[in-house]
């Protein structure tokens, strides 16, 4: 008995030995990981803000590359889209958003993070008008918007197209996206849209290429609602209709 306890003594002792170097070396190791990765993200974060467009264009490609690797969390993803979609350039957000889509080809977590982080950011709506008048009630009708409900959306543009329409569609490019598409709805229809619901997932092969959270406001050639000096008429209910190709493919 007498000699294995010492037996046993020793072998503690051993492996203390040896343990207690590699976990000091690993808590290094990752204490000086862990400062490196602020580093990055705080160069990324530097550059992406500076005013110079080449310096900016740096920091997206370091903002692609660290996103490969899993070194951007969620909350930095979701506060350099909110920054970009403030920004002075109005092409920032959409070199951010190309980066995100191009990481997520090479790692596929990108894609849940990208998801997760533009569902933070107000819904993209591409406006399609036939004629300048429903163009002038567009903006009115955004101007009228109270600032809780202006907040949520974001209009990057109001495009004049022609197309066959019978009634003005909201159209959805994510299946996710659908119970967003449809408090939007809500909202078009309490200024007198006559609306319906279109869902191009699945069925128009661009959608895919599109990111989350972003729709297609597409107003036919009939009256304008009374907010805009058309006829009154009475409340309609929302409703989810078969989709037919768009007439022109949306911006990324």
């Amino acid at each position: 008995m007498s000699t294995q306890r010492p037996l046993r003594e020793m072998m503690v002792q051993m492996i203390a030995s040896v343990m207690i170097p590699i976990t000091v070396a690993s808590m290094g190791w990752y204490y000086t990981r862990w400062q490196q990765n602020l580093a990055d993200l705080k160069t990324m974060i530097d550059l992406v803000s500076d005013e110079s467009p080449e310096r900016q264009k740096y920091g997206i490609a370091m903002f692609e590359y660290l996103l490969k690797n899993d070194k951007v969390p969620v909350e930095f993803v979701a506060a350099q889209l909110d920054y970009a979609n403030s920004a002075s350039d109005p092409e920032l957000l959409t070199l951010m958003e190309s980066a995100l889509l191009k990481a997520s080809e090479v790692n596929p977590s990108v894609a849940a993070v990208f998801t997760e982080a533009v569902e933070r950011l107000p819904a993209r709506i591409f406006v399609h008008v036939t004629s300048d008048e429903q163009r002038a009630c567009v903006r009115t009708l955004i101007t009228s918007l109270k600032d809780t409900d202006k907040i949520t959306i974001a209009i990057p543009a109001i495009t004049k197209a022609k197309w066959d329409g019978k009634q003005n569609e909201l159209r959805v490019l994510k299946d996710a996206d659908v119970p967003r598409a449809e408090v939007l709805n809500g909202l078009l229809q309490s200024f007198g849209f006559d609306m319906k619901i279109v869902n191009l997932a699945g069925r128009w092969s661009g959608a895919k290429k599109v990111r989350p959270n972003t729709f297609e406001l597409w107003l036919a050639d009939v009256d304008l609602p009374p907010a805009c000096g058309g006829p009154e008429k009475a409340s309609v209910t929302p409703a989810v209709a078969p989709a037919a190709e768009p007439a022109a493919e949306p911006a990324n």
